[in-house]
This record gives C-alpha cells, structure tokens and sequence, in this order.
C-alpha cells in the first residue's frame, strides 16, 4: 500500500487507490485530503476548483472519543493565564479520557520547547499578552493530525483564541463549538 492515497469522489464516494497515511480526494469543488487515526478524523479543502463530473465534498473534523469537555478547555485558559508573561504548552490527550496535560517544558516570552506526548488530540500554547495567531514556525511544527490552539492576550479578561485542524501541514480553521462538550 501507498503512503499517500489520490481518489476522485464520484456519487458512490471517493474511489481510488487509498493511502495508508492520508489521501488526496479531488471532488466537483476542489481538492480535498482526509486522514484518520485512532482519534481524529478530519477532510479539509486544500484548493478550491470546479471539476464537473464529481460529487461535491464537505470538510468534516470527528472526534472519535467524543467531543472534549468544556471544563478541560476551561481549566487550560486558567493555566496559561498563571503566566501571562510566558509561553506555555498544554496538551489534551487520550487517556481511556481526555486529560489535560503539561509536559516538560521550557517557556520564555517568545517560544516554549516541549516534549510532545502519545496520543495528543488538542495541542494548545500560548502567547502571553500578544495576540493569538498561528506563526511561520507554528505552522512548520504543526505537522501531525490533530487539533492546534493558540491563546493570546492573556492580559485581558476574555483571552484571544484561535483553532484549526491539522492535516500533515495542511490546515482549516475551526470553531471551538465543534470540540468542546
């Protein structure tokens, strides 16, 4: 099997030669790629185009243990806001649970270096009292298949937070409501 799978999505779903890592999936509205693992499945548009003759695909994030608790999500805003002047790093991981987790770290205001732990469904780090953005090295470090956030402007009452998917460096916005529980 090939690491990297292309399919066309035809009114019977994608056919093709799938991949065992992701696939590519061109659809009537553009180019798609889809990956799944134990925990996440996501489809994203990577290009959009009019290719008549497909089907149309929409893009799609799942969570396969179910949406994360809203309090997980709540108690890491209250830990990075701890240290508003630093950057931290925080993990929501898979546990038989979801888990918030901070692992061996080193933060100052404009990086953290972190040590990256099994199966991380949410990674979330902060940028003290900057806004929330996903930087040039967020993206370059970002290369796995999960959910990515950032939290900015730790200085103010209601943070900044900003969240995609992540398809092996491609990525899609996405609202915290289609997460949390």
């Amino acid at each position: 099997m090939r690491p990297v799978g292309y399919l066309i999505n035809t009114e019977r779903g994608p056919e093709g030669s799938p991949g065992l890592f992701y696939n590519y999936i061109l659809a009537q509205n553009g180019l798609f790629v889809r990956a799944e693992s134990p925990l996440i499945g996501a489809t994203i548009g990577i290009a959009e185009a009019e290719v008549r003759g497909l089907s149309p695909l929409s893009e799609e994030v799942k969570l396969k243990k179910g949406r994360i608790p809203k309090g997980l999500y709540k108690l890491a805003l209250s830990a990075l806001s701890a240290d508003r002047y630093r950057e931290k790093y925080l993990a929501i991981t898979w546990e038989g649970e979801y888990r918030l987790r901070a692992p061996m770290q080193a933060g100052e205001a404009g990086g953290v270096q972190y040590e990256v732990l099994p199966n991380t469904v949410l990674d979330i780090h902060s940028h003290g009292v900057m806004p929330a953005f996903f930087s040039s090295t967020d993206n370059l470090d970002e290369q796995g298949l999960r959910l990515y956030m950032v939290v900015g402007r730790l200085d103010k009452l209601i943070p900044e937070v900003k969240l995609r998917v992540g398809v092996y460096g491609y990525f899609a916005p996405i609202q915290l409501e289609e997460i949390l529980a």
